[in-house]
């Protein structure tokens, strides 16, 4: 077992024992039985984990995982015997975000609902309100969709090794350092409507749900635009460990 998954398993031991009155039985690893599932949960108590299981790919979410991270979250919310969930990674990072290879090679596949209050998100249950607590324990990267996930939370337990970011907005970055010039080298629709939808969500949305139907509205047309193009580009190398260049 991981350094990560150790420190994981502390935490949801310790949740059961805050909300379960029952004899708790030695934490399990997630172990070999578990491959091929995008997504694993483990119910103890009153308690439920909730686990992105794409290790190679740091956590980064498809389709499935999405389609799976949904259903998951939608059944804690609506059964009455759980009262908290955890959400984490498997493999030592909680999400690199959206799978870039997905959205590179299989844009066409690729649905996404516009009207925020009939549909999911492309990250799966971000759009989730819920009526009890959800817990994100975060290492490694949680960065881009990621960081969507970990936001949906009520709490974060983070690492003090975790990353988090929206790396995505760097493709285009110049070597000059003035703020100005970096700024300018951002992709400028995404940056732009990133601008737009935080200003409207601070100051003029009258409702968070309006909050969100704002930002797929003006982020949508993004995706072909400028998403898809840096989606590729990364795939070929570029970005790879960081890298602003």
């Amino acid at each position: 077992m991981t350094f990560h998954e150790t420190m994981y398993l502390k935490l949801f031991r310790s949740l059961s024992a805050l909300t379960g009155k029952i004899h708790l039985a030695p934490a399990k690893p997630f172990c070999s039985t578990t491959q091929g599932q995008a997504v694993v949960s483990e119910r103890r108590a009153s308690v439920v984990s909730v686990a992105i299981n794409r290790p190679e790919v740091r956590n980064a979410v498809n389709q499935e995982t999405a389609r799976r991270l949904l259903e998951e979250l939608e059944a804690f919310e609506n059964d009455p015997a759980l009262n908290v969930a955890v959400l984490h990674g498997i493999g030592g990072n909680f999400c690199a975000g959206y799978d870039l290879k997905e959205l590179a090679n299989h844009t066409a596949s690729l649905k996404l609902e516009q009207d925020v209050t009939k549909g999911p998100g492309p990250m799966g249950p971000s759009r989730l309100e819920f009526s009890k607590p959800l817990i994100a324990a975060v290492s490694g990267f949680a960065v881009a969709g990621g960081l969507e996930l970990a936001l949906l939370a009520d709490l974060r337990v983070v690492e003090e090794s975790a990353v988090m970011g929206v790396f995505c907005r760097r493709f285009g970055l110049q070597a000059a350092l003035q703020l100005a010039e970096q700024i300018s080298s951002f992709p400028q629709q995404c940056m732009r409507a990133d601008r737009s939808s935080a200003i409207y969500s601070c100051y003029d949305a009258p409702s968070f749900m309006l909050a969100m139907q704002y930002e797929v509205d003006n982020g949508a047309p993004v995706i072909l635009s400028e998403a898809v193009a840096g989606a590729t580009k990364f795939t070929t190398g570029a970005g790879r460990g960081g890298t602003f260049s």
